[in-house]
């Protein structure tokens, strides 16, 4: 294969969508144009789409040289939204979706009609188009990124029709993300799902995911393949790298999360360190800002007991990064039971910002690693909250940080997009990442 290669990527999600699921191909995608590949993207007309978030400035970000494809395809979630009040949520699944039994009704119909997912209505046009574009271009590598993971078996079927070298690309688990439990699969449907995932990992010929955890609980699940198949990308830096905050006294400590919130977070045991830590009159005293989508349920719980805090609601995506460099802290969580290759996309706009990360989790979690590696913040252990009061007392009181630009630089260096672009075309190329 020449070193400027010709590259196809399929993604169901692409400007005029917005939010962390188009963050990663739309920076790669961008980089490999500045590398001098050709590239194509395959993706939606964004009114056959189901986008939890829209952001149009995105598609001014999109580099001039990337030849877009676009396909129609029936949406299901039209009707779904029409015949019930709520429909099932895109991610980040509440404990309480139980109690609706319309939406409990509609998740069980979702699971057996629609394998593995609802966005598989574009499937076979997507497979149609990509054939002729990998007939026209003469394209040498196809990359398909999920979830949702039916993309996945676009790739399957384009791969079984034309020579092409075909990478899969994970940013979440199959069959073992966190909330699938709750999508009421019955033995039957799960095993069709099962199958197809395991066919995917077994065909394709790279997989990439973006964390060590998920490379592992993938690798398993194909035993007799070749380890050297896998590959971890994280998800990287898309901002400029910010300058460390000015320290100085003050008698507030401004804490920020920027992102979605559900109870399965469980960040209580964090709040109630906050709570104790405020009410011994120590300075200083800290506030917590959360801007982002967080259901009204768990809001109202969180202010009746924690005076603290303060909900802001969404904002624009071009608005977050001074959000963040504003604050004096970064908080960071995700969901209680999860996967130890978890990793909040919120991670890498945080080590951007250059603020102290405040992240409560588990210390076998890939975040830990990265927070470590970075040395970009601190661990709160899940399984010792008596030890957050003075932890946290430990880390406001300490100063600015003084790691300079440099320094901060090599630190983060393989969390930079264009270094991972330089990466991914090495196992484009059919060899090991330099």
């Amino acid at each position: 294969m020449e070193r400027n290669p010709k590259i196809l990527i399929i993604t169901y999600y692409w400007p005029p969508a917005g939010g962390i699921a188009v963050k990663r191909w739309l920076s790669l995608a961008n980089e490999f144009a500045q590398a001098r590949a050709e590239v194509h993207v395959l993706t939606l007309e964004p009114k056959s789409a189901e986008y939890s978030s829209i952001d149009e400035d995105l598609l001014t970000t999109v580099d001039e040289q990337i030849h877009i494809h676009r396909v129609r395809a029936w949406n299901p979630f039209r009707m779904t939204k029409r015949l019930f009040k709520k429909h099932i949520p895109p991610q980040g699944f509440s404990s309480n979706n139980g109690e609706d039994e319309s939406v409990n009704l509609l998740t069980r119909l979702r699971s057996h009609l629609f394998i593995p997912d609802p966005r598989k209505t574009w499937n076979a046009r997507a497979i149609k188009k990509a054939i002729e574009i990998i007939d026209a271009h003469s394209i040498e590598a196809m990359i398909t990124t999920s979830p949702p993971h039916s993309v996945q078996l676009i790739g399957r079927k384009v791969a079984k029709k034309r020579s092409i070298r075909w990478i899969a690309d994970f940013r979440d688990p199959w069959t073992d993300i966190f909330y699938y439990d709750q999508l009421g699969h019955s033995a039957v449907s799960n095993a069709i799902d099962e199958s197809l995932e395991l066919k995917v990992l077994s065909e394709a010929d790279a997989i990439t995911t973006v964390s060590w955890g998920f490379k592992d609980l993938f690798a398993r699940k194909v035993p007799g393949r070749n380890p050297n198949d896998f590959f971890v990308i994280p998800n990287g830096i898309d901002r400029a790298l910010s300058a460390w905050k000015e320290g100085g006294a003050s008698e507030i400590f401004r804490m920020v999360y920027t992102g979605m919130l559900t109870d399965l977070y469980e960040i209580e045991p964090f709040l109630k360190a906050v709570k104790a830590h405020n009410s011994r009159k120590r300075m200083p005293q800290i506030e917590f800002d959360f801007f982002g989508s967080v259901p009204d349920a768990y809001r109202n719980t969180l202010e009746k007991e924690f005076g603290f805090v303060h909900f802001h609601g969404n904002r624009p995506m071009q608005e977050i990064p001074q959000i963040q460099d504003t604050a004096d802290g970064l908080f960071l969580a995700g969901p209680k039971d999860y996967n130890v290759g978890h990793i909040p996309g919120k991670l890498f706009e945080y080590l951007g910002a250059a603020r102290p990360i405040f992240y409560l989790g588990d210390f076998a979690s890939d975040v830990s690693r990265i927070l470590d590696e970075t040395e970009a913040g601190t661990l709160f252990d899940r399984n010792d909250p008596n030890n957050f009061i003075e932890l946290l007392q430990e880390q406001v009181d300490k100063g600015p940080q003084t790691v300079d630009g440099v320094q901060r630089g090599a630190l983060l260096s393989d969390y930079l997009r264009s270094n991972q672009a330089k990466v991914f075309l090495d196992i484009i190329h059919g060899g090991a990442p330099k």
